[in-house]
């Protein structure tokens, strides 16, 4: 998944590019992210992302369906987009949207995830994650990518936090 995002940001260059998490619960509080969707048309511009949102209905509707419509296992997980020219962590409206959307599910979920990635000037790939709970609270997470020791797709990888 890492290949790919650092693959879309270099396509999208300094435009933000996005698409929706699709999650498996692991254990409780344990997830891991099983797909994440990339909006077909770029919606952005130089400091937004603009969501589709009947096309993410829909591709979350097929996400059910390929992973077999278990939604205690399987389920919209959040959202994901890059920041390229802009630190990889929410802006007012990042959270603005997120808290729409968790108002927009109603009872169906307690909380989303909003992934913010981005390649720096050196190629280095950085990633953020924020958990928005219907609460009102949000948390930062934890990221733990599998072979993240090594280099991707020509890009180090960064925690966002570290610079913080």
């Amino acid at each position: 998944m890492i290949e790919r995002w650092a693959s879309d940001l270099k396509k999208a260059g300094h435009k933000e590019v996005g698409g929706v998490l699709f999650g498996e619960q692991i254990a409780e509080g344990d997830f891991r992210i099983v797909e994440a969707t990339r909006q077909r048309f770029f919606g952005g511009t130089a400091t937004t992302f603009n969501r589709r949102g009947g096309a993410a209905r829909k591709e979350i509707l097929a996400l059910h369906k390929k992973f077999g419509g278990n939604p205690e296992r399987f389920n919209y997980f959040g959202e994901w987009h890059s920041h390229p020219n802009a630190p990889a962590w929410p802006s007012r409206q990042d959270e603005t949207t997120m808290y729409n959307l968790l108002a927009d599910q109603g009872e169906a979920v307690n909380f989303l995830v909003l992934i913010i990635v981005k390649l720096d000037r050196d190629a280095r790939f950085h990633i953020g994650a924020t958990t928005y709970l219907a609460s009102g609270h949000k948390l930062n997470c934890e990221i733990d990518v599998e072979g993240a020791e090594r280099d991707v797709a020509g890009a180090a990888l960064s925690d966002e936090e570290d610079e913080k």
